[in-house]
């Protein structure tokens, strides 16, 4: 019943609110960019937000995911969260926000490479004369050729059946929507973070700022989860080996696993922009594959990513101070439909603690 009343929310402001939101006879030059994905995908995108921000300043408006608010308002003031659980469940929240957006008179919009249903929804109803969308994760691209440019994406994978990195699809989004070329060096992903900042977070939480490790159990899903019981042997190895103590971070809802008492449990109690302040200035991080952990190599610290094959290749570290660690199977690439029933999945079950220990080794060393 509750997922029939949710398309019937969709479906009726879909039709409804066209009707109710005045057409603008007259659009500004102001350019919203739709990023509202997750916190992974909205820190690989930021070097593209921050082009745009250098190219065309105050013109750029940027609508996020209110999770990644705080952070991503370190690019730019011009941030417009939204809360897109409440999207399509609240219709007075929808057609606030439709609203809102509307008033402010965009004259161009670009949707995230992701395409989202939300997304699609707002560019639907709005109507912003200039609206771009990415091919390659677009479905029924037909019925948008008459109110959208749709760029065509680049190859899903490469002869190895590897993905295509996702910061090579966001690079040529870009460049075909201002029909420019610019390097990838000119769009990596960075976090403006102070060491101001991430100092007064470090003394807030009393962490010793020299002697610490971060580590994160958790991440979107549950299959790409590497087992709890062997973070834990990683955690009590490294503070014996090195003698640093550990502080454990995210949005995690396994609480009831029993941390070692030198480690600082600070899961569920930090934001997103704390987190970050707290990884800055640790020796180490090792995580899944989930936001802080792409958030620990972009910010340049010694980080050992635990991933899987679903995407692989898609969302690897990029600089040299990430280690990305997996075991290789066959079945490689499948977009994270595993024909397994194996929770974690089978490619995360069976990587090595020792592997994992390998990497942070030779991280800390």
């Amino acid at each position: 019943m509750g997922k029939i009343i949710h398309e019937l929310k969709k479906v009726s402001g879909r039709l409804l609110f066209p009707l109710l939101i005045p057409s603008k006879k007259t659009h500004s030059d102001k350019i919203l960019l739709l990023k509202n994905d997750s916190i992974g995908d909205f820190l690989l995108f930021s070097g593209i937000l921050n082009f745009y921000v250098k190219r065309f300043g105050e013109k750029v408006y940027c609508l996020v995911n209110n999770n990644v608010e705080g952070v991503a308002s370190l690019y730019t003031e011009n941030i417009i969260p939204i809360d897109n659980k409440k999207y399509f469940a609240s219709l007075s929240y929808r057609y606030d926000l439709l609203n809102r957006l509307n008033d402010m008179g965009f004259g161009t919009a670009v949707n995230s490479i992701l395409n989202s249903s939300v997304s699609r929804d707002i560019l639907h109803i709005l109507k912003i004369p200039t609206a771009y969308l990415y091919g390659g994760m677009l479905r029924g691209a037909g019925q948008w050729e008459k109110r959208a440019a749709v760029i065509q994406s680049i190859k899903m994978h490469d002869e190895n059946g590897r993905y295509a990195k996702v910061l090579d699809h966001e690079r040529h989004y870009l460049e075909r929507i201002l029909n420019i070329t610019v390097s990838e060096e000119e769009v990596k992903p960075f976090i403006p973070l102070k060491d101001s900042f991430s100092k007064s977070i470090i003394d807030k939480f009393s962490i010793d700022s020299s002697r610490y490790f971060a580590i994160s159990l958790g991440s979107g899903s549950l299959m790409k989860n590497y087992p709890a019981d062997r973070f834990m042997e990683i955690i009590g190895y490294l503070h014996s080996k090195f003698n640093i103590g550990a502080v454990v971070l995210g949005q995690e809802k396994n609480t009831s696993i029993k941390l070692p008492d030198f480690a600082a449990d600070l899961r569920n109690s930090t934001s997103l922009i704390e987190a970050l302040g707290i990884i800055k200035h640790a020796r180490l991080f090792v995580g899944n594959d989930t936001g802080i952990t792409h958030a620990s190599w972009i910010m340049g610290v010694p980080t050992v990513m635990i991933i899987g094959g679903g995407h692989f290749g898609r969302f690897l570290p990029m600089y040299d101070n990430g280690r990305a660690v997996y075991k290789h199977k066959d079945c490689y690439g499948c977009d994270w439909k595993c024909m397994y029933k194996d929770v974690p999945a089978q490619c995360i079950g069976e990587i090595n603690t020792a592997d994992i220990v390998k990497s942070a080794e030779e991280l800390l060393s």
